[in-house]
């Protein structure tokens, strides 16, 4: 176990796999995004192997679009693998999981992910209706908008039939939601959701990348969310736990959870412990960092996994990083303080 100079102790590790997606959402993926050279399974193994060692308990497989990436399954086979043996660093893994747009979730890529030990999926979703969801997720054809959308629906279909349970909290749907786009999407994105048992996790627009042009205004902040919802919705408060981005609200007559990730109105640094480690090998102590440790001295052309230790413990134990509590000069209708990488790149 490790510990940076607030306290907070490492504990996940969210991997990306590739910058690129077959979407375009603004929010995250940058214009003319061009496709990076990614680490191999080797690399990705010996970090994930290094990270359990200083304490890291959960993986986050992310993107770009992770099903993309013809790693995955190799990469999942791997830790499979290695979780057999016993006594091995990657057996400290209690909980693997990945986020996705879902429109690749076939039933033989959910079957595949669920055999190779992946105990839970999120999707991302901002829209039921076709024309919002075709803004949200940059799709200027509406044909292919509506079978893109008709694909992440059916993703999670497959997910629940091939065993992600969401009442196991093994399957949950994410939602960025931006004032006067998408807000007229909440309820019956809270319907659909509640209709399958499914936890939706409604995540506050946040400026990370420099090419949506955040501005604060544009910010459905999560307790006028949550009032939209209470006018329709019976719930109770839940709350967060501490090192979870999530607060939760459980919803009297069904057996689901509503929550909000507030990283602007109500943000969670000081229990913060995850690391973020990029598709080639950067190091990202912060969601909001405007620049990473580049881990590659220790990744090639051969792995020295001592070096590479030595390096994650001494960045983290130095790690001061309190963005979203400092985000704004003086008011939150100032502008981001540093321009910062794309949510794409650094994978959420």
């Amino acid at each position: 176990m490790i510990q940076d100079i607030h306290d907070r102790e490492l504990k996940v590790l969210r991997l990306s796999l590739t910058n690129t997606c077959n979407f375009s959402c603004p929010y995250c993926m940058p214009e003319n995004n061009s496709c990076l050279t990614t680490l191999t399974n080797k690399q990705f193994l010996s970090i994930i192997k290094v990270a359990c060692k200083l304490g890291v308990n959960s993986l986050r497989l992310t993107g770009g679009e992770p099903l993309i990436s013809s790693q995955l399954n190799k990469l999942m086979e791997a830790i499979n693998t290695l979780k057999k043996i016993r006594n091995h660093p990657i057996n400290n893994l209690k909980d693997i999981a990945i986020t996705t747009n879902g429109s690749l979730l076939t039933k033989d890529r959910c079957q595949n992910l669920f055999d190779y030990g992946l105990n839970r999926i999120t999707i991302s979703l901002d829209a039921l209706d076709p024309k919002i969801f075709s803004i949200m997720t940059g799709e200027k054809n509406m044909i292919s908008a509506k079978n893109k959308l008709n694909n992440v629906l059916q993703g999670i279909d497959n997910a629940i039939q091939t065993g992600f349970d969401p009442l196991e909290g093994r399957l949950k749907i994410n939602c960025v939601i931006k004032k006067n786009i998408n807000d007229n999407q909440i309820l019956n994105l809270v319907h659909f959701a509640k209709s399958k048992s499914i936890e939706i996790r409604f995540i506050e627009y946040m400026d990370v990348g420099n090419k949506n042009n955040w501005q604060a205004n544009e910010v459905l902040k999560s307790h006028e969310l949550m009032s939209i919802i209470k006018e329709h919705f019976k719930i109770n408060e839940a709350g967060r736990l501490i090192g979870n981005t999530a607060h939760k609200w459980y919803m009297k007559d069904s057996n689901s959870y509503i929550s909000t990730i507030s990283s602007i109105s109500n943000p969670f640094c000081s229990d913060c412990n995850r690391l973020r480690i990029t598709s080639d090998g950067f190091a990202h102590t912060c969601l909001f960092s405007n620049n990473g440790s580049d881990l590659k001295k220790w990744l090639n052309p051969s792995i020295n996994e001592k070096g590479l230790k030595e390096f994650l413990e001494t960045i983290w134990l130095i790690r001061d990083d309190k963005y979203s509590e400092n985000r704004f000069d003086q008011s939150e209708n100032s502008k981001p303080q540093k321009p910062h990488p794309s949510m794409s790149y650094l994978g959420g």
